[in-house]
């Protein structure tokens, strides 16, 4: 009898369990047909979106012309995008190694320069006349100005050929980034990036081009000149500009922080009221307002992940195109400051201070473009986090 009652128990378990199971394997191969139709709703807005002009600056710029940006995005969305930290550190340690080894030419001719200034100006002390010391002084001290200047030059160069590269790559990205912002139904966003992109750029274009680099200059010469004269006739004027540099591209770098902080608590939240109200309005739909909804949540949930891939590979564009330029002016400006310290001994202070004041300018300029490589990366880091 009670092998009849286990029986029975046993036979109703599994007649209960199996559409259980079957619920379960439907509700399975569902979630799976919906992951399938994410990704193909994924590949369809990346297409859908127009990055030739991007692919097209990537080719034709030196640094990136290895790099595809449309595959870059898909390799962030795949999660295979994972850098490698011990390569990106023996990528970073080869670029100063290079550039240590392409500057050595400088620094070389530096320490020479001062070695045999430093000669002569003890062979000139034998002489009663102090003629001949001032001018030979004043000759190895406009040989000195030239090399520096020279090598300086290549320095500002440097500088503004990467600007240029920062607001062109921004100009091409801003009509993507702005789709894929509409595209995950952030319009207002959307609008409000595209005016902060373009004042950035014209802050670059014309305030750190066109008067702060130039600023920069003027304080480089004005320190030669007060180490020429021996004196402090103007280093209270050349602190006075300093501070005035760096101050400027904090509150550059702190106003657009802001703006971005402040619009991004706003227009997020206007959105996000907008797609509310349309989901809303496709819920009260019969008959298909379930199905609706479930569309449009997965539209936008796949044109938000498109927008943080473009966001995250344009992240990784600008450090690219900043990286190498950012370790080349910093190895001159450690090897300016270096030259400075080792002839200190043997050489006149005058002669120091002029090495060391490159230096300072090219520290001045290392600090422009950080400033403006900042200013882009903020606003996309913002906009990009803002937007859910």
């Amino acid at each position: 009898m009670k092998k009849w009652i286990l029986g029975a128990v046993f036979a109703v378990c599994i007649l209960v369990s199996a559409p259980v199971f079957s619920v379960c394997a439907q509700e399975t191969k569902a979630a799976e047909e919906m992951g399938e139709d994410a990704g193909e709703i994924d590949d369809s807005l990346l297409e859908e979106i127009d990055l030739t002009d991007i692919e097209e600056f990537l080719g034709e710029n030196e640094e990136t012309k290895e790099v595809s940006f449309q595959e870059l995005i898909r390799s962030l969305l795949s999660q295979e995008g994972q850098p490698d930290k011990k390569e990106v550190f023996s990528r970073i340690w080869q670029l100063a190694a290079s550039e240590l080894v392409e500057s050595k030419g400088i620094f070389i001719q530096l320490l020479i320069m001062c070695a045999a200034f430093a000669v002569l100006h003890n062979f000139a002390n034998v002489f009663e006349n102090s003629q001949i010391h001032t001018t030979c002084f004043f000759m190895f001290y406009m040989a000195l100005i030239t090399l520096l200047m020279k090598s300086y030059l290549l320095i500002h160069q440097i500088i503004t050929s990467v600007m240029s590269s920062l607001t062109e790559f921004m100009q091409v990205l801003l009509p993507a980034f702005c789709m894929a912002l509409i595209f995950s139904g952030a319009m207002s966003t959307a609008a409000v990036f595209y005016q902060i992109v373009a004042a950035v750029i014209f802050l670059v274009e014309n305030i750190l081009v066109y008067i702060v680099v130039p600023a920069v200059h003027i304080y480089v010469v004005m320190q030669m000149l007060n180490y020429m004269t021996g004196g402090d006739m103007i280093s209270h004027l050349t602190k006075l500009l300093r501070k005035i540099i760096c101050w400027s591209l904090r509150i550059m770098v702190a106003a657009v922080a802001g703006i971005n902080i402040i619009q991004n608590l706003i227009a997020p939240a206007l959105d996000g009221l907008k797609n509310t109200a349309v989901t809303k309005a496709l819920n009260m739909i019969p008959g298909i307002g379930g199905s609706a909804n479930a569309v449009t949540s997965m539209f936008l949930g796949s044109a938000a992940v498109i927008k943080n891939g473009i966001g995250a590979a344009a992240l990784i564009i600008l450090l690219i195109l900043c990286l190498g330029p950012v370790i080349k002016v910093a190895v001159l400006m450690l090897l300016y400051k270096l030259t400075g310290a080792l002839v200190q001994p043997i050489s006149d202070k005058r002669v120091c201070g002029c090495i060391s004041s490159v230096g300072d300018g090219a520290a001045l300029l290392l600090q422009v473009l950080v400033t403006a490589m900042m200013m882009f990366m903020v606003t996309i880091a913002i906009v990009t986090a803002a937007v859910k």
